[in-house]
C-alpha cells in the first residue's frame, strides 16, 4: 500500500502540472483520508489475524489431562482424523509446523512438527493402517484406539527451517508434556541409548515365546519364510520369465556384465614386474579381496592401482603380447 500512496502523490503533483488543470482541494483531502484510514483498519485486522495464525501461546490449557480441543485454539483443527483426510492433506500441503494428536478417549496427545506436514501425516496414517505394533507410542496408540478417536490440531506454521521448527515444536511440548512423546527433547533421537537397567527389563519382557522371531514349532530363535510363501515365489518367477527375457541373454565379451568370466584371463603385474595370472575377473576380485566391479573398470587403463597396499596393473593381455 505504500507504492499506491506513492502513485496518488505522483498523480495529484504531476497532472496539473502536465495538463494544465487543478483538482478540487476539498475533495482531494477526503480522498486521501479515506484512503489513510481504509488502509489503517485493514492492516490492523490483517495483522491480528496473522498473530493468532503463528503463534498460539496465549491458550488456557492447564494440562493435556483437561485439555479440551477447541477449533479457535488452533491455526487448523480436525476433529476426527479418519473423516478429514483428504481436507489434512489438501490443507498442509507444502507446509512446515508444529502439530498435535489428541486421543478423544483418553485425552493424551502427541506433539511433533515436520518440514514436510503433508508426508510426516501419510507416515503416521500408514502405520495407523498397517496392522504393524510400530516403533514409536503414537503409533500404537493409533493402531489400538484407530484415527477415529482422534484429532489433529496445527499449533504453528514455520518456515522450512530444522532449527526454527525444532524450537517451536521443543516450546509445545514444554507447555502440554504430552504422554505420547517419548523423548521430551524436540529432535531427533540419533545418538539416543537406553540404560543399562531398561535394556535388562527389555530382554526379560521379550524373550522366549515372546521374541519377534520364535519359533513356535522348533522353540528356537530365527525366521523362515513358509513353503507357501516359497512356492508362491518360485511361481512368479516362472510367470515372469514367460514372458519377459533376461535383459543380459545372449550379449557376449564386454557386452556381458560378467565379462572376464568363462575363460577371459586376467593378468596383473606389479612394480617388481611379478606376474599374476587369473581365470576371470571374478577370481581376480576374490584374490585381491575387492568389488567385481572394481577389477572390471579398472582393466586395460594402463596405471597402477594400489590394491592392499601394493600398486598392480591389470590387463587382459599379457605384457610380452603388446
Amino acid at each position: 500500500m505504500g507504492a499506491v500512496f506513492a502513485l496518488f502523490s505522483a498523480w495529484y503533483f504531476w497532472i496539473p502540472k502536465i495538463l494544465g488543470l487543478s483538482y478540487n482541494t476539498m475533495l482531494g483531502k477526503v480522498h486521501f483520508w479515506i484512503l489513510f484510514i481504509g488502509v489503517w483498519l485493514k492492516g490492523r485486522a490483517g495483522l491480528s489475524q496473522r498473530k493468532r495464525k503463528y503463534s498460539s501461546a496465549n491458550l488456557n490449557i492447564e494440562n493435556n489431562n483437561n485439555l479440551e480441543p477447541d477449533k479457535g485454539a488452533f491455526v487448523m483443527f480436525f476433529k476426527n482424523v479418519e473423516k478429514s483426510k483428504s481436507e489434512i492433506y489438501n490443507n498442509l500441503r507444502k507446509k512446515s509446523g508444529v502439530y498435535i494428536f489428541i486421543n478423544n478417549l483418553t485425552k493424551d496427545t502427541y506433539v511433533g512438527s515436520s518440514l514436510n506436514l503433508t508426508n510426516r501425516m501419510t507416515h503416521h496414517f500408514f502405520h495407523a493402517k498397517s496392522g504393524s505394533k510400530g516403533k514409536t507410542i503414537i503409533n500404537r496408540a493409533m493402531n489400538k484406539y484407530k484415527l477415529s478417536n482422534f484429532s489433529l490440531g496445527v499449533l504453528e506454521f514455520c518456515t522450512k527451517d530444522v532449527i526454527t521448527c525444532t524450537t517451536l515444536e521443543q516450546k509445545w511440548i514444554n507447555h502440554y508434556k504430552p504422554n505420547y512423546n517419548i523423548l521430551k527433547i524436540a529432535g531427533s533421537s540419533f545418538g539416543f541409548t537406553h540404560s543399562i537397567h531398561t535394556i535388562i527389563k527389555l530382554k526379560n519382557r521379550f524373550k522366549g515365546e515372546l521374541h519377534l522371531f520364535y519359533k513356535k514349532n522348533e522353540g528356537a530363535h530365527g525366521s523362515t519364510t513358509s513353503p507357501e510363501t516359497v512356492e508362491a515365489i518360485k511361481k512368479g518367477i516362472k510367470k515372469f520369465y514367460l514372458n519377459n527375457s533376461h535383459p543380459y541373454k545372449g550379449k557376449t565379451g564386454k557386452l556381458s556384465p560378467q565379462y572376464g568370466i568363462g575363460g577371459s584371463l586376467v593378468f596383473c603385474y606389479n612394480k617388481e614386474n611379478t606376474e599374476l595370472i587369473f581365470p576371470s575377473i571374478n577370481a581376480t576380485r576374490q584374490h585381491f579381496k575387492v568389488r567385481w566391479t572394481y577389477i572390471k573398470k579398472n582393466i586395460d587403463t594402463a596405471h597402477y592401482l594400489n590394491i592392499n597396499g601394493e600398486n598392480w596393473i591389470i590387463q587382459s593381455i599379457p605384457r610380452d603380447k603388446r
